[in-house]
């Protein structure tokens, strides 16, 4: 092997060198970073992972265990960080199924209307409350049928197009409970949301599953 092939060989070698050192680095970095998130959950999860992450800081470091280590880790705590998800962790799906009419501007048969919920075919009969509060009112109207209140920090939560009722006013509801029926003819639910006067969009708070 001649000096020139000798030099072009250990020139190689250095760039591979300094690639792998560069990723180890940024693999590092981000596996910081990873821990710092973590610390902040207390979870199974959390722990293993942080478990996990201080061997492999200190010992030396496998790229592909270390993908392997951060990738998981992220599944792992996703659903956990409100700010990932991008809903509010404190709301719940008050039903499973379809939404049938937007929030906002709907087309109607004579004329554009402006819903300020959300009407969702429900695939089932029960209607849960999307966070915790009070329930503050159950009545009757011709738009609404029947239909109940919640108050929830400074939110006004109303139920629409329901059958029965399983809660009382003055009662104090958790996010997830079955508070009311719907027609199993119809099974379509009529959900507002209300804040300082102002309709909100139902659908920014929780996700509907079909």
């Amino acid at each position: 092997m001649n000096k020139i092939t000798r030099k072009r060989i250990n020139i190689k070698r250095k760039e591979n060198i300094n690639k792998k050192l560069v990723l180890q680095v940024i693999f590092s970095i981000v596996l910081v970073a990873a821990v710092i998130v973590t610390k902040n959950i207390d979870s199974e999860a959390s722990r293993k992972f942080i478990d996990a992450a201080d061997q492999k800081i200190t010992q030396s470091l496998n790229l592909k265990e270390v993908k392997s280590t951060v990738w998981d880790a992220a599944l792992s705590i996703k659903s956990r960080l409100p700010f990932i998800n991008g809903k509010a962790s404190d709301f719940a799906a008050p039903v499973s199924g379809k939404i049938y009419k937007e929030y906002g501007i709907n087309k109607g048969t004579d004329a554009n209307y402006y819903n300020h919920g959300l009407d969702i075919i429900s695939n089932t009969q029960s209607v849960k409350s999307i966070s915790n509060g009070t329930v503050v009112q159950l009545g009757n109207n011709e738009k609404l049928s029947d239909y109940v209140v919640v108050e929830s920090k400074g939110k006004t939560i109303i139920y629409g197009q329901i059958k029965e009722s399983f809660v009382a006013e003055g009662e104090q509801v958790a996010a997830g409970d079955v508070i009311a029926a719907l027609n199993e003819e119809n099974m379509m639910l009529h959900l507002e949301v209300w804040e300082d006067g102002e309709s909100v969009n139902p659908a920014k708070l929780f996700d509907i599953d079909n």
